[in-house]
């Protein structure tokens, strides 16, 4: 048995189509998710975000730890959430790191020394995301070409809806392998 962590981005919520794709994939294999809402402080960056971004995680997984005692957590963060990488490695969880900061040796690193299975997906136009870093974490890699840090590739609308599917199916298959 699965639950899930949702951690969004900076300006990028759980109800955006990334996340929600993912809160969809693991409500239909019940698990429980617990959808973390936050608010960056201004200059969050500046000073560093992980403090923050930790906290509100561990809370989560507190409150999912007594809602599903004997489940197996699974973090989903977006960007600014993927400064959970150090705790996801401590803890060894498995994890699903949309647009992951790879350009943070941070947290390639911590990515790299989780031995739990974990999902990278990025965009060739994101400057964020180094497929070379990527690969070398040994995870399981998605690359959308051309897409932005929303994962968004140029073009019509049916090109993002491509995406997403593609998205989509990467985190059902990874899901499926925990289960």
């Amino acid at each position: 048995m699965i639950a899930g962590v949702i951690a969004p981005g900076r300006a990028y919520p759980a109800q955006a189509p990334l996340l929600d794709l993912a809160v969809q994939a693991l409500t239909d294999r019940d698990a429980v998710v617990e959808v973390i809402a936050w608010t960056p402080p201004e200059g969050l960056l500046e000073i560093g975000p992980e403090p923050f971004v930790r906290a509100h995680v561990e809370s989560a997984l507190h409150r999912l730890a007594k809602a599903t005692p004997n489940a197996t957590p699974v973090l989903v963060a977006k960007s600014l959430g993927t400064h959970a990488a150090a705790l996801a490695a401590e803890r060894s969880l498995p994890a699903i790191w949309l647009t992951p900061l790879l350009h943070l040796d941070s947290v390639s690193e911590a990515i790299s020394r989780n031995p739990a299975p974990a999902l990278l997906v990025g965009g060739t136009a994101d400057p964020s995301w180094l497929p070379e870093a990527a690969t070398a974490t040994g995870k399981t890699v998605v690359t959308i070409p051309d897409a932005d840090h929303g994962l968004r590739p140029p073009g019509p609308l049916r090109a993002y809806t491509n995406a997403l599917g593609t998205v989509a199916t990467a985190i059902e298959d990874f899901l499926t392998t925990l289960t």
